[in-house]
Protein backbone atom coordinates (compact mmCIF):
# COMPACT_ATOMS: atom_id res chain seq x y z
CA UNK A 1 0.00 0.00 0.00
CA UNK A 2 1.40 3.39 -1.01
CA UNK A 3 2.02 5.94 1.72
CA UNK A 4 -0.09 9.09 1.51
CA UNK A 5 1.62 12.03 -0.17
CA UNK A 6 0.34 15.28 1.30
CA UNK A 7 0.60 18.62 -0.50
CA UNK A 8 3.32 20.87 0.95
CA UNK A 9 2.40 24.27 2.41
CA UNK A 10 5.34 26.71 2.86
CA UNK A 11 4.75 29.24 5.66
CA UNK A 12 6.80 32.35 6.44
CA UNK A 13 7.28 33.52 10.04
CA UNK A 14 7.91 37.25 10.40
CA UNK A 15 4.78 39.30 9.75
CA UNK A 16 2.91 36.14 8.76
CA UNK A 17 3.00 34.01 11.92
CA UNK A 18 4.55 36.57 14.28
CA UNK A 19 4.43 40.37 14.43
CA UNK A 20 7.98 41.46 13.65
CA UNK A 21 7.69 44.89 12.06
CA UNK A 22 6.93 46.82 15.30
CA UNK A 23 10.01 45.26 16.88
CA UNK A 24 12.24 46.22 13.94
CA UNK A 25 10.96 49.78 14.19
CA UNK A 26 11.56 49.82 17.97
CA UNK A 27 15.14 48.64 17.49
CA UNK A 28 15.73 51.32 14.86
CA UNK A 29 14.74 54.04 17.30
CA UNK A 30 16.75 52.42 20.10
CA UNK A 31 19.91 52.14 18.00
CA UNK A 32 19.73 55.50 16.20
CA UNK A 33 17.87 57.66 18.71
CA UNK A 34 15.78 58.95 15.81
CA UNK A 35 12.08 58.56 15.05
CA UNK A 36 11.09 55.84 12.60
CA UNK A 37 11.36 57.15 8.98
CA UNK A 38 7.85 57.52 7.59
CA UNK A 39 6.97 55.43 4.56
CA UNK A 40 9.73 52.90 5.27
CA UNK A 41 9.22 49.29 6.31
CA UNK A 42 12.14 47.24 7.54
CA UNK A 43 10.34 43.96 6.88
CA UNK A 44 10.19 44.69 3.16
CA UNK A 45 13.85 45.61 2.93
CA UNK A 46 12.91 49.30 2.85
CA UNK A 47 15.70 50.17 5.24
CA UNK A 48 18.21 49.04 2.63
CA UNK A 49 17.12 51.93 0.39
CA UNK A 50 16.95 54.60 3.06
CA UNK A 51 20.59 55.65 3.15
CA UNK A 52 21.15 54.30 6.66
CA UNK A 53 24.72 53.27 7.37
CA UNK A 54 25.45 49.59 6.88
CA UNK A 55 26.78 49.30 10.44
CA UNK A 56 23.49 50.61 11.84
CA UNK A 57 21.46 48.20 9.72
CA UNK A 58 23.66 45.34 10.87
CA UNK A 59 23.17 46.24 14.53
CA UNK A 60 19.40 46.44 14.13
CA UNK A 61 19.07 43.04 12.49
CA UNK A 62 21.70 41.39 14.68
CA UNK A 63 19.82 42.49 17.77
CA UNK A 64 16.57 41.29 16.26
CA UNK A 65 17.99 37.80 15.65
CA UNK A 66 19.76 37.59 19.00
CA UNK A 67 17.25 39.25 21.33
CA UNK A 68 13.82 39.82 19.84
CA UNK A 69 12.57 36.47 18.59
CA UNK A 70 11.34 35.03 21.93
CA UNK A 71 9.07 38.02 22.58
CA UNK A 72 7.37 38.29 19.18
CA UNK A 73 3.57 37.95 19.52
CA UNK A 74 1.72 35.37 17.47
CA UNK A 75 -0.81 36.52 14.88
CA UNK A 76 -4.37 35.75 16.01
CA UNK A 77 -5.79 32.54 14.60
CA UNK A 78 -2.53 31.25 13.13
CA UNK A 79 -2.14 28.25 15.43
CA UNK A 80 -5.70 27.08 14.94
CA UNK A 81 -5.62 27.62 11.16
CA UNK A 82 -2.39 25.67 10.74
CA UNK A 83 -3.80 22.90 12.92
CA UNK A 84 -6.70 22.55 10.49
CA UNK A 85 -4.46 22.75 7.41
CA UNK A 86 -2.04 20.23 8.90
CA UNK A 87 -4.72 17.55 8.70
CA UNK A 88 -4.32 17.45 4.93
CA UNK A 89 -1.00 19.21 4.23
CA UNK A 90 2.64 18.91 5.16
CA UNK A 91 3.55 22.24 6.77
CA UNK A 92 7.08 23.55 6.30
CA UNK A 93 8.28 26.79 7.86
CA UNK A 94 10.48 28.73 5.44
CA UNK A 95 12.11 31.87 6.83
CA UNK A 96 14.80 34.28 5.67
CA UNK A 97 16.01 34.65 9.25
CA UNK A 98 19.71 34.08 9.77
CA UNK A 99 20.52 30.45 10.45
CA UNK A 100 22.10 31.12 13.86
CA UNK A 101 18.63 32.09 15.11
CA UNK A 102 17.40 28.53 14.51
CA UNK A 103 17.39 27.46 18.21
CA UNK A 104 15.36 30.52 19.21
CA UNK A 105 13.07 30.08 16.23
CA UNK A 106 12.41 26.42 17.02
CA UNK A 107 11.70 27.28 20.64
CA UNK A 108 9.32 30.08 19.59
CA UNK A 109 7.41 27.72 17.28
CA UNK A 110 7.12 24.94 19.86
CA UNK A 111 6.27 27.33 22.72
CA UNK A 112 3.34 28.65 20.69
CA UNK A 113 2.31 25.14 19.64
CA UNK A 114 2.64 25.75 15.91
CA UNK A 115 2.28 22.47 13.97
CA UNK A 116 5.02 21.96 11.39
CA UNK A 117 7.04 19.20 9.74
CA UNK A 118 10.26 21.01 8.82
CA UNK A 119 12.05 24.35 9.27
CA UNK A 120 14.27 25.99 6.65
CA UNK A 121 16.38 29.15 6.94
CA UNK A 122 17.04 30.57 3.49
CA UNK A 123 16.66 33.63 1.31
CA UNK A 124 16.02 31.38 -1.70
CA UNK A 125 12.76 29.93 -0.50
CA UNK A 126 11.95 27.85 -3.54
CA UNK A 127 15.34 26.14 -3.65
CA UNK A 128 14.69 23.87 -0.68
CA UNK A 129 14.34 20.08 -1.09
CA UNK A 130 10.54 20.21 -0.99
CA UNK A 131 7.85 20.20 -3.67
CA UNK A 132 5.91 23.31 -2.66
CA UNK A 133 2.23 23.21 -3.54
CA UNK A 134 1.00 26.18 -1.48
CA UNK A 135 2.76 29.10 0.18
CA UNK A 136 2.07 32.19 2.27
CA UNK A 137 4.46 35.12 2.67
CA UNK A 138 4.44 38.91 3.05
CA UNK A 139 7.57 39.91 1.13
CA UNK A 140 7.01 40.87 -2.54
CA UNK A 141 10.20 39.14 -3.72
CA UNK A 142 9.34 35.86 -2.04
CA UNK A 143 5.78 36.05 -3.36
CA UNK A 144 7.18 36.30 -6.88
CA UNK A 145 9.48 33.33 -6.33
CA UNK A 146 6.55 31.15 -5.24
CA UNK A 147 4.53 32.26 -8.24
CA UNK A 148 7.46 31.31 -10.49
CA UNK A 149 7.21 27.68 -9.35
CA UNK A 150 3.43 27.77 -9.80
CA UNK A 151 2.59 27.32 -6.12
CA UNK A 152 -0.84 28.43 -4.94
CA UNK A 153 0.32 31.66 -3.31
CA UNK A 154 -1.23 33.67 -0.49
CA UNK A 155 0.02 37.11 0.51
CA UNK A 156 -0.51 38.23 4.09
CA UNK A 157 -1.74 41.78 3.65
CA UNK A 158 0.83 44.36 4.80
CA UNK A 159 1.50 47.99 3.74
CA UNK A 160 4.71 46.99 1.93
CA UNK A 161 3.04 44.45 -0.36
CA UNK A 162 -0.05 46.32 -1.52
CA UNK A 163 1.42 47.08 -4.93
CA UNK A 164 1.28 43.38 -5.78
CA UNK A 165 -1.41 43.06 -8.41
CA UNK A 166 -1.49 39.53 -9.73
CA UNK A 167 -4.63 37.49 -10.26
CA UNK A 168 -2.71 34.38 -9.18
CA UNK A 169 -2.10 35.82 -5.70
CA UNK A 170 -4.73 35.36 -3.00
CA UNK A 171 -4.58 38.28 -0.58
CA UNK A 172 -5.70 37.54 2.98
CA UNK A 173 -6.07 40.01 5.83
CA UNK A 174 -5.40 37.40 8.51
CA UNK A 175 -5.48 33.71 9.34
CA UNK A 176 -9.25 33.67 9.82
CA UNK A 177 -9.64 34.88 6.23
CA UNK A 178 -7.26 32.23 4.94
CA UNK A 179 -9.07 29.52 6.86
CA UNK A 180 -12.40 30.67 5.45
CA UNK A 181 -10.98 30.36 1.91
CA UNK A 182 -9.57 26.95 2.85
CA UNK A 183 -12.90 25.59 4.08
CA UNK A 184 -14.81 26.89 1.05
CA UNK A 185 -12.35 25.36 -1.42
CA UNK A 186 -12.19 22.00 0.36
CA UNK A 187 -15.94 21.70 0.73
CA UNK A 188 -16.43 22.67 -2.91
CA UNK A 189 -13.83 20.11 -4.00
CA UNK A 190 -15.44 17.41 -1.90
CA UNK A 191 -18.85 18.15 -3.41
CA UNK A 192 -17.51 18.25 -6.99
CA UNK A 193 -15.82 14.88 -6.52
CA UNK A 194 -18.88 13.26 -4.94
CA UNK A 195 -20.09 10.08 -6.63
CA UNK A 196 -23.81 9.84 -7.29
CA UNK A 197 -23.82 6.58 -5.38
CA UNK A 198 -22.35 8.16 -2.22
CA UNK A 199 -24.92 7.89 0.57
CA UNK A 200 -25.58 11.14 2.51
CA UNK A 201 -23.91 9.81 5.66
CA UNK A 202 -20.70 8.99 3.77
CA UNK A 203 -20.60 12.49 2.24
CA UNK A 204 -21.09 14.07 5.68
CA UNK A 205 -18.17 12.03 7.07
CA UNK A 206 -15.93 13.30 4.24
CA UNK A 207 -16.88 16.92 4.91
CA UNK A 208 -16.26 16.49 8.65
CA UNK A 209 -12.74 15.19 8.03
CA UNK A 210 -11.92 18.11 5.72
CA UNK A 211 -13.42 20.81 7.93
Amino acid sequence: MKSEIRPCFAVDIDNVLGRAEPEVQRLFQLVTGNPWPGGTYGSAGGLDDSGIEASVLEEIFTRFHEESIPQLPLYPGSKYALGVIHRTCRIIIVTARRSYSRPQTLKWLTTHGIPFDALYHTEEKTEIPESITLAIDDHPEHIQSYLAVEARTFVMDQPWNRLIDDRNVIRVTGWDALLQWWHVRLLSSCWDNRQESDPPQQLWQQLTVLA
